[in-house]
């Protein structure tokens, strides 16, 4: 076996089945709503794999089968709205990876999980805020998408939650998360590698699950182009509300 994947060998066997499963439902979900991979991978590679793993696989999946798609989004983006939740995110997610290195990440994901939980039943009860999200109010939250991200590979929920509280309309919001995602992503990678945390066989397997990734990736693309205002918001809601109880630490 080549000198580059020395020690794939642990990662290519019966779990990689189940992983090719997983990465295509994460795509699908992806490709739809703008987000969620993290929320599907994360937990079900994580469980396969180790959470370090899952994570590092998908930065590198969802960083390149997003490509083709970022400039129809970036067209479509605000960016007055999307570079303040970057530069929060920015400054906030190198704390989030020092946390995924150093610290136990268990009391963290209670906090986490509840604040999204919570946020996710006031909003699909109809509730909205009214107002222009201030700048102070969009750096916060990606200071918190930010840190969750570098720590527990979800960012997606706050953002969501952010954008359809609001008056901003689903394909716009969708457009945001895609261009801020890209940007962030840029970010997570020069992290990551002054961590020196991608090793070569996670390399490997990422590659071999990109197909997986990509081509559901581009169904969900799809499906969202055939798809109501009101059923997307209800789809993005569900997302994040199981991604919320799937993430408490109760389940082993």
């Amino acid at each position: 076996m080549p000198s580059f994947c020395m020690g794939c060998e642990a990662l290519f066997d019966s779990r990689f089945f189940w992983a090719v499963a997983i990465a295509a439902l994460a795509g699908i979900v992806r490709g739809f709503s703008g987000f969620g991979a993290a929320l599907i991978f994360v937990p079900l590679a994580g469980a396969l794999y180790e959470p370090r793993v899952a994570i590092l696989v998908l930065w590198v999946i969802d960083a390149l089968g997003t490509v083709p798609y970022l400039p129809h989004h970036f067209r479509r983006a605000y960016w007055p709205e999307v570079w303040p939740l970057t530069i929060g995110s920015a400054a906030a997610m190198p704390f989030g990876v020092w946390t995924l290195v150093h610290i136990d990440p268990m009391p963290l994901r209670w906090a986490v999980c509840g604040v999204v939980l919570a946020s996710t039943l006031a909003l699909a009860s109809g509730w909205r805020y009214q107002r222009t999200p201030t700048r102070a109010m969009a750096l916060g939250v990606g200071g918190f998408a930010g840190f969750t991200n570098g720590a527990l590979g979800i960012g997606g929920p706050p953002l969501v939650l952010f954008w359809l509280g609001g008056q901003t309309d689903a394909a716009r919001a969708r457009s945001n998360i895609f261009a801020y995602f890209a940007l962030t992503s840029a970010i997570a990678l020069g992290l990551y590698l002054w961590r020196g945390i991608f090793t070569w066989p996670i390399l490997a397997l990422a590659l071999a699950l990109l197909p997986a990734y990509a081509i559901p990736l581009r169904l969900g693309d799809k499906l969202f182009r055939r798809s109501s205002e009101r059923l997307f918001r209800r789809i993005a809601f569900w997302i994040c509300g199981v991604a919320a109880v799937m993430g408490l630490p109760i389940w082993g």
